[in-house]
């Protein structure tokens, strides 16, 4: 905010004033007078300040009328509110481009009344700003203390604001940085015009957090010490709200974290810290895992992309759909409520395409539904997933635990079967030939089975001509004798395929 000023008007009403005349740029008289100073030199350029009031007898630029006429130019420029003249001693006449360029720029030019010293017109202008200044600084106090007992008293945000729009006379609204309104007064006026209207920024621990806008072009020192008490207010309002939420994020992010770790709490209490914390016990909840390459902050681009895009593309997917993020080194956890039942393998990859079309290198995992107190069931399912899913097929960004359970149930069951002894029996040969001749004849066989025997899908799969997928599969039957004539057969050469690509990538 400018210094305390007083305009022209109000200057001219002074006692010793009172014979000055005005000689032109009479359309100024509303500037705003901060300062006074008193110039006989030829060259004050780089000394002029925005709404100086100068006191000049123009001595030493009297017999260069270019130079009278520079001085209004540079006064204009500098935006400083007037020239005040005593001339009857050296100036009997003014130029007339000098009073030119006054009337269009709106700068007033003063002849001051004869015998006036300036220590007397200073005085008086001094005195004048100071009662002012005195006074807007006792108001300023009177206001903030008035804004800052709403917020103590915990009168609410709308409150405030219902003060700060009587106290300036004009509706306002203060937005967040999306462009949402938070309050506004009157509370009709839910956005605001964008047109005649002026706009400050409101901060917290240096970051902007919202905006202040208020349907006034013209405000004075009075209604600019309201709207610097009222930016004041609203931070320490908004800071409150922030650090609220931040708390009961952080309390979130705790409970989540013991619900995944599968700490010891009752269905009890996790019911009850469910309830306080948002997370509602009595709907079924799903857990969902992004893993990125490398650990993230809170910063990454990709939690950033989460936090705020996916949460509004989630709820377009599912109605009634809850959705709370956590994060945990390199992974990103959904814990996600969709209240009604839904979400297969497709709804999943078209919910994800864009997150993966940006972000490539990320794996992503989706865990079966469970109860608030027995998702870490789910959490686990979505990390399997992930780690089965991969080993399957590395073109693949996005697994569900229903696809990759039969999987699951297979690794576990090998704890009691020596299934080295199956995968070297099916397809030892296969294998062995692949080290030998550094080739990819299981991994074709793999995909061939996967496609259900389509030469095109399995060379899309592997990136080369369907032709060469027929030679290869013409060369397996060679090497290892491989025949797939029945479903049986392609069940056994799939689960072995299985069991050792995951074995070769773990």
């Amino acid at each position: 905010m400018n210094s305390v000023g007083i305009t022209i008007n109000e200057l001219l009403r002074l006692p010793v004033l009172k014979d000055a005349k005005v000689i032109s740029g009479a359309k100024g008289l509303n500037r705003m007078v901060r300062y006074i100073d008193i110039m006989e030199v030829p060259d004050i350029k780089g000394w002029l300040r925005e709404g100086e009031l100068l006191l000049t007898t123009a001595y030493a630029i009297r017999h260069d009328t270019k130079l009278l006429s520079n001085l209004v130019q540079h006064l204009a420029q500098a935006d400083a509110a007037a020239l005040a003249i005593k001339r009857e001693r050296y100036l009997q006449d003014l130029p007339e481009e000098m009073l030119q360029i006054s009337n269009e720029f709106n700068l007033p030019i003063i002849e001051l009344p004869t015998g006036i010293p300036y220590i007397d017109i200073t005085n008086a202008v001094m005195e004048l700003l100071i009662d002012k200044q005195t006074y807007l600084l006792r108001r300023s106090e009177e206001l903030y203390k008035k804004l800052t007992t709403l917020v103590l008293e915990n009168s609410g945000i709308q409150t405030v604001a219902d003060n700060v729009s009587g106290l300036l006379k004009s509706p306002i609204w203060l937005l967040d940085r999306k462009g949402n309104t938070i309050v506004s007064a009157p509370q009709r006026n839910s956005n605001p015009p964008f047109t005649d209207i002026r706009c400050w920024e409101i901060t917290v621990d240096k970051q902007i957090v919202g905006k202040l806008y208020i349907e006034r072009d013209n405000l004075d020192d009075l209604d600019m010490v309201c709207v610097e008490q009222a930016r004041l207010v609203f931070a320490l309002e908004l800071m409150r709200r922030k650090t609220a939420i931040d708390t009961e994020k952080k309390l979130r992010g705790s409970f989540i974290e013991e619900l995944l770790t599968g700490l010891p709490l009752t269905k009890q209490e996790v019911m009850n810290k469910g309830r306080k914390l948002g997370l509602n016990p009595d709907t079924s909840w799903r857990i969902m895992v992004l893993e990125n390459e490398t650990e993230m902050e809170e910063d990454h681009a990709f939690f950033q992309k989460i936090e705020i895009g996916l949460k509004q593309h989630f709820s377009l997917y599912f109605k009634k759909a809850c959705m709370h993020i956590h994060l945990q080194a390199n992974r990103i956890v959904l814990l996600c409520s969709l209240q009604t039942k839904g979400g297969t393998a497709e709804k999943w990859k078209e919910l994800f395409t864009p997150i993966l079309t940006e972000f490539k290198e990320i794996r992503i995992g989706v865990g079966t539904e469970a109860a608030l107190w027995e998702v870490q069931n789910s959490f686990i399912q979505a990390r399997k997933a992930i780690l089965l899913g991969s080993s399957l097929d590395l073109t693949q960004h996005l697994f569900t635990y229903e696809e990759m359970e039969v999987f699951s149930l297979l690794l576990d069951a090998a704890d009691y079967v020596n299934m080295d002894e199956v995968v070297a029996k099916n397809i030892g040969k296969l294998c062995q030939y692949d080290k030998e001749n550094d080739t990819d004849l299981v991994k074709t066989l793999f995909y061939y089975l996967t496609t259900d025997g389509s030469l095109v899908e399995t060379a899309n799969l592997l990136y080369i001509h369907r032709n060469s997928v027929k030679y290869r599969m013409d060369k397996i039957e060679k090497v290892a004798n491989i025949k797939i004539a029945s479903f049986r057969e392609k069940f056994v050469y799939y689960l072995s395929i299985f069991h050792y690509l995951f074995k070769k990538s773990h």
